[in-house]
């Protein structure tokens, strides 16, 4: 721990402190690179991207039950 009680994170592959800001561009980038690589050797072996509608659901909702006195006394 450093000397002003934060935590020092390490990273797994390299043992190095992780990076605290994990919103900037430059930090995303190498995520964003190997997702495009990842995608463009998906749709060169044949796969295929479907778009899904926003308001899609797996499972629809299901209408209340009402079960009020029909358990055993």
């Amino acid at each position: 721990m450093g000397s002003d009680n934060t935590a020092i994170i390490m990273t797994e592959q390299t043992n190095t402190p992780a990076p605290t800001d994990t919103h900037s561009i430059e930090i995303k980038e190498p995520v964003r690179s190997q997702l495009a690589e990842d995608v463009e050797r998906f749709l060169n072996q044949g796969g295929c991207i479907e778009e899904v509608p926003v308001d899609f659901r797996a499972d629809p909702p299901k209408r209340p039950e009402n079960n009020y006195g029909r358990g055993s006394i």
